[in-house]
């Protein structure tokens, strides 16, 4: 039987525990200043990365680089925030990029003008999860007070907000129809809004602890990493069921699906599940994972705790009759 799997092309990642800021105060002096790449968006022909350190109120940046740039770890600095950026996107047509950072800032910049503009405390408190809508006209993020805020990119002001959860955003998804967001949540739920009007279309309860990551895998499929290390699918719709599709050894933080339906799920020890077909093949490495993002449907950028951005590239191999 024919059966993918992916291998890491870069390797030297380093391990990290957890996500918060309770234990970057238990890192080593070195750890602090090690650069952390926390997420990755495609910027037209290249692609665009959050910095940090383990000194989260020091300064981050975001930094612009080529998939050839990867191995020799050249990166173009765009732009710095006063504090670590933790999430960004970009729009589809390749000119603009929304990038959040500890404190709530927004920072938005024009490929065009080639310049940046702060809009300080937009968000009032630090945002895990940063998406832009579908038609490219808003930002749209979740903060730690379980705060969702739309920002129009075209008056440069929130135009919406709507309190969904007591606990943090963890993720903001947007459907592939572009007419619901998916959110998940540190009380282990996942809230179904319509969009735009962010009217309430339901709950998920995947389970007790922290929902840390969702994702749409089609237009009617949800898939969710969790805090009890498991990767779950449901149906998008009013309490659905969770059911485990995977398992791992850490926590579930991160989602990507490829172009044509793959799903890679990372943890945030570093391992990476791939999820395809029914099927689920996992590689390891011995680093902290913060960031993924499909380069077409057969590599995978993923962005690391300490060495920067590395490849996971697809590969074959046959079992056996």
């Amino acid at each position: 039987m024919l059966r993918r799997f992916f291998v890491l092309v870069l390797a030297g990642l380093i391990l990290h525990a957890t996500c918060f800021a309770d234990e970057v105060e238990k890192a080593s002096p070195a750890e602090k200043e090690a650069m952390w790449i926390t997420s990755i968006s495609q910027f037209g022909e290249d692609f665009v990365a959050g910095k940090a350190t383990g000194l989260l109120l020091r300064p981050g940046a975001v930094l612009k680089f080529s998939r050839d740039d990867v191995q020799e770890g050249k990166f173009e600095q765009l732009y710095e925030h006063p504090a670590a950026v933790w999430c960004l996107g970009t729009t589809s047509d390749g000119e603009q990029i929304a990038s959040v950072d500890y404190k709530g800032n927004l920072g938005v910049f024009n490929r065009s003008e080639a310049k940046a503009t702060l809009h300080e405390n937009a968000f009032e408190r630090w945002c895990q999860s940063l998406v832009i809508s579908p038609d490219d006209q808003s930002v749209v993020a979740g903060n730690e007070a379980g705060k969702i805020f739309v920002w129009n990119l075209g008056d440069s002001k929130v135009s919406k907000s709507a309190e969904v959860s007591k606990a943090s955003i963890t993720c903001i998804a947007f459907s592939p129809s572009g007419d619901r967001i998916a959110a998940s949540d540190g009380e282990g739920i996942v809230h179904l809004l319509a969009w735009p009007s962010l009217e309430s279309k339901g709950t998920i309860k995947i389970g007790e602890e922290t929902a840390w990551c969702v994702a749409f895998q089609d237009a009617e499929t949800l898939i969710v990493g969790s805090g009890d290390r498991k990767l779950y699918k449901c149906q998008a719709s009013d309490q659905a069921e969770a059911n485990a599709i995977a398992s791992g050894s850490d926590w579930i933080t991160r989602l990507a699906v490829s172009p044509n339906g793959q799903i890679a799920a990372a943890e945030v020890g570093g391992k990476i599940h791939f999820a395809s077909g029914g099927s689920v093949t996992t590689i390891g490495s011995e680093s902290g994972v913060w960031a993924l993002c499909f380069n077409g449907e057969s590599e995978l950028l993923v962005g690391t705790r300490k060495d920067g951005v590395v490849v996971a590239g697809q590969s074959w191999g046959w079992d056996s009759p």
